[in-house]
């Protein structure tokens, strides 16, 4: 659900348009914002789960996520709207560690392996089938506010999820507050850090220019936050985020090429949403359904991956990235693609 809520919510911006007659910069803030704390989240979230437990906080993730997508449905205004995706974000981002924290306690060897193919699989899904549950949404729910049920139908998913999760989820480790060193300090630079980042990025359609200077802000405060977990790490205490992880194989180069990936990746499902929509004319479940060859490659290849990842290594990163570069549009597409938005306004 955290994740589907990132790109769902794209096929419906036409619709928030209308509903709220919210104009495109403020309807922007509705996907943004939600990814902007979502990503401020995680790194805190995920050293609360080595604190409290990963189950404890899988619960509370998941409990705050079903308020909050209750109250972003609710939303009278554009305004609050924008507040409600913004703790929805929050939550989601409390969520999301836990399942790959309980993956690494809970699975050893090939087992982990299959377990991450599925979490692959069921990121790609989320990530890629959310224009097309939103477009579903919006064909069986009709009207000015056919929009809300996209957040309201995270409702009655999430408390079944929460009665399966408290009866099957094991309880993992993590040992309470006592002993435990949170580094409130790196989590108050980090966020910054990251705050300071992604502002004027996410505000450059409205103006963003302005936040500009936060760039050389952001650059002092993750250098900050670097220099402050290697003096955690000196003086034998916990860190946020334990610098010793750069030096073990093969992480840098991982999170980069993650990092490099997800850019291009998770943005270009709202390009495309409003594409098909503004420039093609498309209904909004159309619009979901001409990605769907997408989610079904990455749940069919993500499953396999997990079970190759054992024998094939590193070289089975290198053939995804190859893949996925030969399956771009080639520039006669783009071209069209172009010119059928001239066309149509």
């Amino acid at each position: 659900m955290a994740l589907l809520d990132v790109s769902i919510v794209n096929v419906a911006l036409p619709s928030i348009e209308r509903g709220l007659g919210a104009s495109a910069a403020s309807v922007q803030w509705v996907v943004s914002g939600y990814a902007l704390t979502f990503g401020l989240a995680l790194v805190p979230a995920g050293r609360l789960g080595d604190a409290f437990g990963r189950r404890r906080m899988f619960l509370i993730g998941l409990s705050a996520f079903v308020v909050t997508s209750a109250l972003t449905g609710a939303a009278p205004a554009t305004g609050l709207l924008i507040a409600a995706r913004l703790l929805q974000g929050v939550a989601g981002g409390m969520l999301v560690p836990q399942n790959s924290g309980l993956v690494q306690e809970l699975f050893r060897g090939a087992e982990r392996g299959r377990a991450f193919g599925i979490l692959g699989a069921t990121i790609g899904l989320a990530t890629a089938a959310g224009p097309v549950a939103g477009g579903l949404i919006l064909a069986v729910f009709a009207g000015a506010d056919a929009w809300r049920w996209v957040f309201y139908v995270n409702v009655p998913i999430g408390v079944g999820a929460l009665v399966l999760a408290a009866r099957f989820v094991p309880s993992a480790a993590g040992g309470g507050l006592r002993g435990t060193h949170l580094d409130l300090v790196g989590s108050l630079l980090l966020g910054g850090g990251v705050l300071s980042l992604l502002l004027p990025l996410v505000d450059a359609e409205n103006g963003g220019l302005r936040w500009w200077p936060l760039f050389g802000v952001a650059a002092l405060l993750l250098a900050g936050f670097c220099w402050w977990e290697l003096r955690t790490v000196r003086r034998g205490r916990q860190p946020l985020l334990d610098p010793r992880l750069a030096r073990t194989s093969g992480y840098a180069a991982g999170s980069g090429i993650g990092l490099v990936y997800f850019m291009g990746f998770t943005g270009i499902w709202l390009v495309l949403a409003l594409f098909f929509q503004d420039g093609l004319g498309y209904t909004p479940l159309r619009s979901g359904l001409a990605v769907t060859p997408f989610a079904i490659g990455v749940a069919i290849s993500a499953t396999v991956a997990g079970r190759l990842v054992p024998r094939a290594g590193r070289w089975l990163t290198v053939s995804g990235l190859i893949a996925t570069a030969a399956g771009w549009p080639p520039p006669r597409c783009c071209c069209a693609m172009s010119a059928g938005t001239r066309r149509r306004g």
